[in-house]
């Protein structure tokens, strides 16, 4: 088990990817192979943040950095139809949220038109 740290959730170690600096450069290590401190994130761009990874591994972190480890985390054909579910949402770009179901929640704030009962005095 470890920590995600973009989001701090605790998950299984396969679903989680391992980032660490080799030299000066932030790389993604899929083999969990490279020496020093590493970051495990989900393997979705909401977790990769420079907060979670400064903190993580130690080290000041760039915008370019996240920036890289983004478009390296992210599937090459984007457009390849992957798998749906019965929802017609891919599964396979949010691998955290296979099975979940979707929440609508009413808005925050409410909308002032030209409509309310206000306006007709």
């Amino acid at each position: 088990m470890r920590t995600c740290a973009g989001c701090r959730v605790i998950a299984a170690q396969p679903t989680l990817v391992r980032v660490v600096f080799e030299g000066p450069r932030l790389v993604v290590d899929r083999a969990r192979r490279l020496p020093g401190r590493g970051a495990y994130v989900h393997p979705s761009a909401a977790c990769v943040t420079i907060a979670g990874l400064a903190r993580s591994l130690r080290r000041s972190v760039t915008p370019d950095d996240v920036k890289r480890v983004v478009s390296d985390l992210s599937p090459e054909n984007d457009n390849s139809g992957g798998t749906s579910d019965p929802g017609g949402n891919p599964t396979d770009l949010n691998p955290g949220l296979q099975g979940a179901k979707t929440v609508e929640t009413r808005p925050r704030i409410k909308a002032k038109d030209d409509r309310s009962e206000d306006a007709r005095v």
